[in-house]
């Protein structure tokens, strides 16, 4: 615990005194950091946006096929029901919780309406007043980024799996940074605790779950999907077979590189009966490549946006196949790689050829905009609002080479050298801080943020009078 003096119920005690007084202060702002005044308008569109990234891409996945409306689905850290509206417009049954009395008590008013929503105001260590084997899905969005100890992390999740029913699933976001500059932060109700991969990969076993997936494991968005095995042993001797591959992002590509944001590769299996892909998850499967042993980030049904190459290309039924996910270990030569599979059971995959190519320098990614008044996504022009003009811009794909000598920033065509780059704990990751030029005009324009060679893709950036 990050004080020896606190239990995990004092630490709880003192995450509901923290977030009762932000819901008083400014609950939308706490909830969704983009600009202090927000309309009911703006925020719940905000809500309908992280659906838009966050459920409906995987929706296929997260219902396992089944119809929405004939689900129970918990919410944990549901604030003022910034989701929760439109979680309510999908799934059946949905229960809102958070540790918050005030943030609860001003979302059951603003979704008074709402028949299907239960509400209820937590512990902040467990759910106590939520039965077992209950739910469908539970899921948490941006919630335990801020929890200040790994213990009561931990308390949440075990009972998040409680009340999960055999079968369900559990999605949740973590904070994954083990950066030395943000471990050595003293941790709070709002930089909360790292929760990394091999303490998720070790409660996972612990709980004796199925680990479907952890993407972004090593970043403050590290999202983990568990579920509930139904089975505990197999209906046969499994002879899995590799029959195709792609480069993770985009089933057309076959050329894997080495490196970089992109040295992720999919896999796609036969020969894994119907209950035998219970007992084989993230955990326990093995790729091989050239004999190297790589733990998977993800081991489930096939991911939507390769569905339609396999229907097209294999002629296999969709739920006879296992999709597997794998990044390529650092050092692999380019050129043709053997891979295979091993299972639990000691089975072995023949091999298989996949080609990879050397990596390119991953360019930089813009996250973030936003200003240094109120650290919202509003940016103005200099004479309209000073602080307001002065950009925050978090990137990742910095390192700690990046400086304001090799770091630029691109407005349009205008090139600007940056006041400030460098890695900061409280968003756990790296920024660039920018004035924007006297002389820009307010509109639309592009930004950019150039790293020595290597440029990141161009965003849209609004410049208001």
């Amino acid at each position: 615990m990050s004080s020896q003096t606190e239990t995990l119920e004092e630490f709880a005690e003192r995450m509901k005194r923290d977030w009762n007084d932000r819901a008083r202060e400014n609950a939308k702002w706490y909830v969704n950091t983009a600009r202090l005044d927000q309309t009911e308008e703006e925020f719940d569109a905000s809500g309908a946006r992280e659906m838009e990234v966050l459920v409906l891409p995987e929706l296929s996945l997260m219902t396992q096929g089944r119809d929405p409306k004939l689900l129970k689905f918990l919410e944990i850290g549901c604030g003022i029901g910034r989701m929760t509206k439109h979680l309510a417009a999908i799934f059946g049954e949905v229960h809102s919780t958070d540790v918050s009395g005030a943030m609860i008590a001003q979302a059951r008013e603003r979704l008074r309406d709402l028949p299907n929503i239960r509400f209820h105001e937590t512990s902040g260590v467990d759910f106590a007043a939520l039965p077992d084997d209950y739910f469908d899905i539970v899921f948490s969005a941006y919630v335990f980024q801020h929890v200040p100890d790994k213990e009561v992390i931990v308390s949440n999740i075990r009972d998040a799996w409680r009340v999960t029913r055999p079968g369900g699933l559990l999605k949740l976001h973590t904070n994954g940074v083990e950066a030395a500059e943000y471990e050595s932060l003293e941790k709070d109700t709002w930089a909360g605790a790292t929760f990394s991969e091999s303490e998720i990969r070790a409660l996972a076993r612990d709980l004796g779950a199925q680990l479907v997936g952890i993407y972004g494991a090593g970043t403050g968005y590290c999202w983990t999907t568990l579920r509930k095995r139904t089975t505990t042993s197999g209906m046969r001797a499994p002879q899995p077979r590799i029959e195709f591959y792609a480069r993770s992002d985009n089933q057309a590509i076959r050329r894997i590189p080495t490196g970089g944001d992109d040295a992720w590769l999919s896999l796609v299996v036969t020969g894994l009966d119907r209950e035998l892909p219970e007992l084989i998850d993230a955990n326990s499967l093995i790729i091989e490549i050239n004999d190297r042993p790589v733990s998977p980030r993800y081991v489930g049904r096939v991911r939507p946006h390769f569905e339609e190459e396999l229907r097209r290309g294999l002629g296999f039924p969709l739920d006879l196949l296992t999709y597997i996910e794998a990044g390529i270990p650092a050092g692999t030569a380019s050129g043709i790689a053997k891979v295979k599979i091993k299972l639990p059971g000691g089975e072995v995959s023949p091999p298989f050829e996949v080609q990879l190519e050397d990596a390119r320098p991953p360019a930089p990614i813009i996250f973030t905009v936003r200003n240094a008044h109120d650290h919202g996504t509003n940016i103005h022009v200099p004479e309209a609002s000073g602080p307001k003009s002065r950009m925050l811009i978090s990137v990742v794909g910095l390192d700690e080479t990046a400086n304001c000598d090799n770091v630029r920033v691109k407005i349009g065509d205008c090139v600007v050298t940056p006041s400030f780059v460098g890695f900061v704990t409280d968003i756990a990751d790296y920024r660039v801080d920018v004035q924007l030029p006297g002389d820009i005009e307010p509109g639309l324009t592009t930004l950019r943020v150039q790293f020595g060679d290597l440029e990141s893709a161009e965003v849209k950036l609004e410049i208001k009078s």
